[in-house]
């Protein structure tokens, strides 16, 4: 992934990252407060006129970058670090309460208990140790309850796929392979249900067309007559995944 600095004319901005994708078709920019602007664009496009395409969207840059200062303290290094008390998964609507016993055991493991609580145990000190352990158990209950989830909307969209897997995706909620290789991103857990079902359809679509192209949107708007909505809230969904899962 390359990286630029922005033009003088958009001197207010942060500076973006470029990725070239094989599936991108037209130029796409995301932005979230843990990685910045990416431009994802097609392979071989002249990186030469990315400038210019910021420039025009200046204004919906600086819309969601006000979103993002406006919420800053959530995206702090303090808070980050702070020890994680509860885990609120909105997708399968379970509460989970945290919390911590330290013993001699260098690692950090973690265990369910009865009343959706979870008992983390081991060198809890590490705060790093013990982001990955929770997130180590994100990963099982995505397994457990995202899986089984998007079988039975792929049976009601009656939209195929081959195998599902569970990965912790820094920039996509989930993708699919030419194979009907489906794979999942754990933080979906922490979305609204209604969401994580468009993206569902929305990969499910792209076991029969692997663009983005007007074949594509066309059937994924039979599946999912409200998927505009759905699909603009995905820009501003980081706000429900915690800043520790990040990190």
């Amino acid at each position: 992934m390359k990286s630029r600095s922005l033009q003088p004319q958009l001197a207010n901005l942060p500076n973006y990252k470029v990725r070239e994708s094989h599936k991108a078709k037209h130029v796409n920019l995301k932005i979230s407060p843990h990685h910045g602007l990416e431009v994802v664009v097609p392979k071989g496009f002249d990186h030469r006129r990315i400038p210019e395409i910021l420039q025009k969207k200046q204004k919906w840059i600086d819309k969601i970058a006000r979103q993002f200062e406006a919420q800053q303290e959530f995206l702090t290094p303090t808070a980050a670090d702070q020890g994680v008390t509860e885990i609120v998964l909105q997708a399968i609507a379970e509460t989970w309460r945290v919390e911590y016993v330290p013993t001699s055991n260098p690692h950090v493991v973690v265990t369910e208990k009865p009343g959706q609580q979870l008992q983390v145990r081991g060198a809890i000190t590490h705060t790093d140790l013990c982001h990955k352990a929770l997130c180590k158990w994100l990963a099982h209950k995505a397994r457990t309850h995202l899986v089984p989830w998007l079988r039975t909307v792929s049976h009601e969209v009656q939209l195929p796929f081959e195998q599902a897997s569970v990965r912790g995706q820094k920039t996509r909620w989930a993708s699919c392979s030419q194979n009907k290789m489906i794979s999942l991103n754990y933080k979906l857990l922490f979305l609204p249900p209604e969401v994580v079902c468009y993206v569902f359809v929305h990969e499910l679509c792209h076991t029969i067309h692997m663009n983005h192209s007007a074949a594509f949107w066309q059937l994924v708007g039979e599946k999912d007559p409200n998927y505009e909505q759905l699909d603009a809230e995905l820009h501003n969904i980081w706000r429900y995944v915690p800043v520790w899962v990040e990190h």
